[in-house]
């Protein structure tokens, strides 16, 4: 859980350093929106990875009380 927060952090950061550089993707002829779109992408991955990451703890903890019983 603690690792998939920190994840969480880093893409809320990363998200929020994009959005700052507004100015510099308009010079560039990047779309702030496209650029959302991606960082909304990269956040949707994000928790993907801590709902797999919970399965996979659940899935261990079903296997090890099944050994002890």
């Amino acid at each position: 859980m603690r690792l998939g927060i920190t994840r969480l952090a880093r893409a809320g950061a990363i998200a929020a350093a994009i959005f700052a550089a507004s100015n510099t993707l308009g010079a560039t002829g990047q779309p702030v929106f496209a650029t959302l779109s991606e960082v909304a992408f990269n956040l949707a991955a994000v928790f993907s990875e801590a709902r797999v990451a919970r399965r996979k703890i659940v899935e261990t903890l079903i296997v090890a009380i099944q050994a002890a019983g």
